[in-house]
């Protein structure tokens, strides 16, 4: 399996490491999260620069030849880290859009999305658990000809900037059933929509969000009448797999940046760097990223194929980028001693980031879990 870039792809990654370099140091991310005009203005450049087009291919009218594009940008907004919402809006937004959607509805919504007009909010139970969206706290009855939606979700990713949201309400059956969930595109300006924005521990954008008997017509409906949750199982292996690949340039940046403490740092008379149990460390540190690296290329190149396997190496992924990550984050802010966790240093920041990302969209001992009710399906005869 070949783990190296194609061309086009060193092309992208070499765009929006220079894009980025300029307009999202420490400093400025600093002032971007105080500054919503700032923040509106950045992601109409990312948009005017292609960046949103690279979670759609070419049939989809975007610009990716495959869904590595998208891994490429996020490895890249995990070494700058950038709070944007590519990840809820481009990566999961775009993939309900293209599961769910047909003919121009499809088409005027991913062109909205890569034009940098519109961003998307996935609403189905909580963020950190892949399957949750079961247990989802809205629920909707028939309205005439159309539904009616109501609920609370008090922590929504990108909630507090989007203009449409993904909602997965219960339209039958139980709570904790697979079968009964629909989703559904809500505005967020729509009557009886309210939302609180709430800023994360990792200075990402979320919010509150309460639906009081919300009146949607019926082609607010995604995907099938009470089968949704295959759509946001499929959206959320494809953010599994972004964060993941969003990890690897956070880890492959503190890798550096430590070293060259180390050798900067005198302690009892010499730098840290000639100490060779330090140097263990670091060699550790490299040996677990690069390893987490191997693990989030294979989920990448795994997108486009089968579903089963797809969504076997994301949960693989996440384990061993969730491990590593752990690892890297804890030997850096060490190395770094008090200044790594001081808010003047991103060591600290980054170090948020990953503990975050461990969490997100299911912890390591779920995925473990998931990984090996896959892997007995898997291994499952073939029935005659």
């Amino acid at each position: 399996m070949d783990f190296n870039y194609d061309d086009n792809q060193r092309m992208l990654f070499d765009m929006v490491d220079r894009f980025l370099t300029d307009k999202h140091d420490l400093a400025a991310r600093e002032k971007l999260l105080k500054d919503p005009a700032a923040e509106a203005a950045l992601w109409a450049e990312m948009a005017e620069l292609g960046l949103l087009g690279t979670a759609f291919n070419e049939e989809q009218g975007g610009f990716a030849s495959s869904s590595v594009d998208a891994m490429v940008v996020m490895e890249r907004f995990g070494r700058h880290l950038v709070t944007q919402p590519y990840l809820c809006t481009a990566i999961i937004g775009g993939r309900l859009l293209i599961e769910g959607l047909t003919g121009d509805v499809r088409d005027d919504a991913i062109a909205a999305v890569i034009a940098g007009k519109s961003q998307l909010a996935l609403a189905a139970g909580s963020q950190h658990m892949l399957h949750s969206a079961q247990d989802t706290s809205f629920s909707s009855q028939p309205d005439g000809a159309g539904w009616t939606v109501s609920g609370r979700m008090p922590v929504v990713l990108n909630g507090d900037r989007a203009d449409r949201f993904i909602v997965a309400a219960r339209t039958a059956g139980s709570v904790g059933e697979r079968e009964g969930v629909t989703l559904f595109m809500v505005e967020a300006d729509g009557a009886g929509v309210s939302r609180r924005p709430l800023r994360m521990i990792d200075a990402f954008g979320a919010a509150e969000l309460v639906l009081d008997r919300v009146a949607l017509s019926a082609d607010a409906v995604l995907g099938q009448v009470d089968d949704g949750l295959p759509l946001v199982e499929t959206a959320l292996d494809f953010g599994i797999v972004a964060v993941c690949n969003e990890a690897i340039g956070s880890m492959e940046y503190l890798i550096p940046t430590t070293a060259e403490y180390t050798r900067t740092r005198v302690q009892y008379g010499a730098p840290l760097a000639k100490f060779q149990v330090l140097q263990h460390r670091m060699a550790d540190m490299y040996i677990q990223t690069q390893t987490a690296k191997s693990m989030a290329l294979v989920a990448a190149m795994s997108l486009d194929g089968d579903p089963l396997e797809r969504a076997r190496m994301a949960s693989a992924a996440k384990v061993q980028v969730g491990r590593s990550a752990k690892f890297v984050g804890y030997q850096a802010v060490q190395l770094h001693g008090g200044m790594g966790v001081s808010e003047e240093l991103d060591i600290g920041h980054h170090y948020i980031r990953l503990n975050v990302i461990n969490q997100l969209f299911g912890d390591i001992g779920f995925h473990s879990r998931r990984f090996g009710a896959l892997a007995g399906r898997a291994a499952q005869p073939i029935a005659a």
